[in-house]
């Protein structure tokens, strides 16, 4: 069995709340569909219940061997999935404070620093 994933939704406030935290205490639902000879289509829906508020969604494809058929626990592997991409999503996608140091260079130096990159 193989599980393919097609399209990745995080959709999150603009900016941070203060004093919340990302709970995992979520409602959630999967969506089976294209049910073909060898593959079925999913689409996992999560949203937080509190703390931050937060959707996500994974759209995929579950492709299955000759004969396979769908595990009973296919459900939680989707959900295990889906978490733990969402959780780090989340995380890289957090506020980041980044401080930029302009420095003026004057054309020499600026030609003398690429040199020194080039391979």
């Amino acid at each position: 069995m193989e599980i393919q994933i097609q399209r990745i939704g995080l959709f999150r406030p603009g900016k941070n709340p203060r004093s919340c935290t990302l709970s995992l205490d979520m409602d959630w639902k999967i969506d089976y569909t294209d049910f073909g000879n060898n593959s079925v289509g999913y689409i996992f829906y999560g949203e937080s219940g509190s703390g931050i508020p937060l959707k996500f969604k994974l759209e995929g494809k579950i492709v299955l061997e000759d004969s396979e058929k769908l595990p009973g626990n296919l459900s939680e592997l989707l959900i295990d999935l889906g978490l733990n991409i969402m959780v780090g999503l989340f995380n890289i996608s957090r506020d980041r404070t980044i401080t930029v140091q302009n420095e003026l260079l004057s054309i020499d130096e600026f030609q003398g620093k690429v040199k020194n990159l080039e391979v």
